[in-house]
């Protein structure tokens, strides 16, 4: 049987130390349903989402929550779920990956830090998605968990895949073209060859070996395209390496009776640039080799390519030889070879300058042609 102290008593402690259950109602129930409230709709948020939220014990793995997300996509209950580890659901090729990063936040304490990678989960039926999954370290009182965000990229891998397919299709369609192409000029060159042996005019044999030294130029810029990887530019200091010493080889002229001199920088030009350049380079040096050093004369022939900041090119071919007449205007010449090359600088867009002096010297300043669509 209570007394009247006890109950006095009762009531001065409430008063001293606010734990009687009128006092906690007043001062902790009100803030304990907000939390409460507000927690309910944070965890409503995570089940909403897509992305799959696993929250797992460091050390030992076991996860301590997860979303619905989570188990729609795996396809296990949630109390399933909290029964298993990480290494549950990490495909084996990628678990010593996962275990790696873990203990690298968890030994570093690193809080702060998010890695990301891309894994498989397996499945409850043993099927596996494809998801990219950031993975960080939280602190909960004096717990470690790491917090696993999983989003499931399969669509886009798929996609991924299915692109790479594509391209790798094209890439095949456009090496075979260039292929047939140079094939196809090959063809012609070995024709106007075979043409030459039943010409007995001089005039008539140099046309047509003018004629298949320019198809062979054309023909080697598609064969290196066909070679390289890049199928829209070619490494113009070696094509012209290679287009220099096939002419002199063409014409035989004596590389110790002519010496060459190649200065060219490393560059990588697109085809719509590359095939003008490369005819001009060839009139050029034909012209050279026909005409600058006649009678065995020896001499020097130089070609030089320069690239600047401003995307400008100098291409300069020049020779010591006997020189251009000065009687012959290069702009306004009745010859094949000089009428392309000036027709070419136009096409590039560009300018040429001519030098007589101590043989002969072209410059001509050209700019790197954007691909324009053919309709």
């Amino acid at each position: 049987m209570r007394s009247d102290l006890d109950d006095n008593w009762d009531s001065i402690r409430e008063k001293i130390i606010g734990l009687g259950e009128q006092s906690i109602r007043k001062s902790y129930y009100p803030e304990l349903q907000q939390r409460l409230s507000e927690l309910e709709r944070f965890r409503a948020l995570l089940d909403e989402t897509n992305e799959a939220i696993f929250l797992s014990e460091v050390p030992s793995g076991h996860f301590a929550d997860v979303n619905n997300s989570a188990c729609q996509q795996l396809g296990y209950s949630a109390g399933k779920m909290l029964e298993m580890k990480v290494e549950d659901i990490i495909a084996p090729d990628k678990l010593d990956e996962m275990r790696t990063i873990i203990f690298s936040l968890f030994n570093g304490k690193h809080l702060q830090n998010r890695k990301t990678i891309e894994t498989f989960l397996k499945r409850s039926d043993n099927s596996q998605i494809n998801v990219e999954m950031s993975i960080s370290l939280v602190k909960f009182s004096d717990n470690f968990y790491t917090v696993m965000v999983a989003r499931d990229i399969t669509e886009r891998k798929e996609f991924e895949n299915a692109l790479k397919s594509s391209l790798k299709e094209k890439e095949v369609l456009i090496r075979e073209i260039h292929h047939r192409v140079k094939n196809n000029m090959q063809i012609i060159s070995s024709l106007l060859n075979l043409q030459k042996q039943y010409v007995n005019d001089e005039e008539a044999v140099n046309v047509l070996k003018e004629s298949q030294n320019r198809v062979k130029s054309m023909a080697m810029i598609h064969e290196k395209l066909y070679k390289s990887r890049n199928f829209s530019e070619i490494n113009f200091a070696d094509y012209i390496q290679s287009l220099v010493s096939d002419l002199f080889y063409s014409y035989g002229v004596d590389s110790n009776r002519v010496k060459t001199i190649i200065l060219l920088e490393e560059v990588m030009m697109g085809l719509e640039t590359a095939i003008p350049c490369g005819l001009i380079v060839s009139e050029l040096v034909t012209n050279t080799l026909k005409y600058a050093f006649p009678n065995q004369r020896k001499g020097e022939f130089r070609i030089e390519l320069h690239s600047y900041s401003d995307g400008l090119y100098d291409l300069i071919i020049s020779d010591n030889g006997v020189g251009m007449p000065e009687n012959i205007n290069f702009n306004e010449t009745d010859t094949l070879g000089l009428q392309l090359v000036n027709s070419l600088v136009n096409q590039l867009e560009g300018t040429i300058e001519l030098t007589r002096n101590n043989g002969t010297e072209f410059k001509i300043k050209f700019k790197e042609l954007e691909y324009k669509e053919r309709i």
